[in-house]
């Protein structure tokens, strides 16, 4: 392919709809992963910070 422009670029033959919906939805679906394993991992900390204190209050008593 000969890209002279960014219109072209972007046009890609009449397949530019096709390969720049996918790019999308692949970046759209790797943004959802990070947030999803953020929010997983603050989960996990937080039970185990829980966790631990209950740990402590035991040993404690």
């Amino acid at each position: 392919m000969d890209w002279n422009s960014i219109s072209h670029l972007l046009h890609m033959d009449g397949h530019g709809v096709y390969v720049w919906t996918v790019y999308g939805v692949a970046v759209l679906l790797a943004a959802a992963e990070i947030f999803g394993l953020r929010k997983r991992r603050a989960k996990a900390m937080t039970r185990l910070v829980r966790e631990a204190r209950a740990m402590r209050e035991t040993r404690e008593n």
